[in-house]
């Protein structure tokens, strides 16, 4: 029998039917009595600045006993100032109203990233688009309110700027990382060794910027209060981490860190001047490997350097490695050391990938020469 278009369509639409009712199935395995914890965190950190100074809002005294009620565990508030006076506005609304227009936001963050960084046709796009909501860490991501999709949606920005030659651009836009660093820290510096020099710099004045702005807004003795928050939450249980660090023994973990970070700057060296598709990818990839703290749910973040490479030049086998990452993506929470050694293998097959192709495509190769 023929395989037509219509096969295609209803093939993709049983295959994301099945996807939906596994994430609603795993969804219904977490039991809280508050819808989107994680934005209840931010919620509740705005108004009690709002209510009693910014500082207050790290202070465990005050946020810990309402997340521990409502949650179950404690959530200390231990994100930048810059995000709860993000939410601000929401703040002002009933819970219910408020989180629902957050996640709102969110998954307009995420078509945004599909349509920035999504490879192919616009039909392809949607298709890319629609199987990224359906990831299991990224529906989670939405259902729990995680900023992270946002954090994706700046990077996708970045990427897009550079490529359409505007570094100084790029550069604020990755400084938006700052709300919560974890899953791109080392993008900057990958695209400073790429050669995006312009990049790095237009990134520290944004990032010097809101660091000094939240200092000034929360002084010196935050310091003591997240060291408590830390301290609390230690040897509690939280979302499954995917690190080298939370996955493997200390020695190996150190050792997987070094090679990793050394592997890195080899692919990012023999890719200088093909464009910041193979950086950033392996800046992102990077910073999940490597970070001592980093959330199931932050893998959305992995899903986009996906996009990246299967946007540049790419022999038809790394195409199938990149798509068949979504497998143990989806499976991460369940099989975290899975996902690990998968993006480590992933990572490793962008070396074979140069030896296979010298030249970028001339958009990148554009972009490159401008930044």
């Amino acid at each position: 029998m023929r395989f037509t278009r219509r096969h295609l369509l209803v093939s993709a639409l049983a295959a994301a039917a099945v996807l939906g009712f596994l994430d609603f199935e795993w969804l219904d395995t977490y039991r809280y009595s508050i819808a989107s914890p994680d934005f209840f965190v931010y919620y509740l950190a705005s108004q009690i600045g709002q209510a009693h100074g910014w500082t207050a809002m790290y202070d465990p005294s005050l946020s810990v006993p309402a997340t521990t009620r409502l949650v179950g565990r404690p959530l200390p508030y231990l994100n930048p100032p810059e995000l709860a006076w993000l939410v601000m506005p929401l703040s002002w609304l009933p819970y219910a109203v408020a989180e629902w227009i957050w996640r709102a936001i969110l998954v307009a963050a995420l078509a945004v990233t599909g349509y920035l960084a999504a490879p192919g046709s616009p039909r392809s796009r949607i298709g890319h688009g629609l199987a990224a909501a359906l990831l299991l860490p990224v529906f989670i991501s939405i259902m729990f309110g995680q900023v992270s999709l946002i954090m994706t949606a700046a990077l996708a920005l970045t990427w897009w700027l550079i490529r359409r030659g505007q570094p100084w651009l790029a550069g604020l836009a990755l400084a938006a990382i700052f709300l919560k660093p974890q899953a791109a820290f080392m993008v900057p510096l990958a695209l400073l060794l790429a050669g995006y020099w312009r990049v790095l710099v237009s990134w520290s004045a944004g990032t010097l910027l809101l660091a000094v702005v939240a200092f000034l807004a929360v002084g010196t003795s935050v310091f003591q209060m997240v060291a408590e928050s830390v301290a609390l939450v230690h040897g509690v249980a939280g979302p499954v981490q995917i690190s080298l660090e939370r996955q493997v023994p200390p020695p190996i973990a150190v050792v997987g860190i070094v090679l990793t970070l050394a592997l890195a700057s080899v692919i990012i060296i023999r890719t200088r001047g093909q464009g910041p598709s193979i950086p950033m990818a392996a800046g992102i990839v990077v910073s999940v490997m490597v970070s001592p703290y980093i959330n199931f749910y932050d893998l959305s973040a992995v899903l986009l350097a996906g996009w990246f490479v299967l946007s540049a030049p790419a022999p038809s086998w790394q195409r199938a490695l990149t798509f068949a990452m979504y497998v143990p993506l989806y499976l991460a929470p369940a099989w975290p050391l899975l996902a690990l050694i998968y993006v480590a293998g992933w990572l490793m097959s962008l070396t074979a990938i140069q030896e296979q192709n010298g030249h970028a495509d001339d958009a990148d190769t554009r972009a490159h020469l401008a930044a």
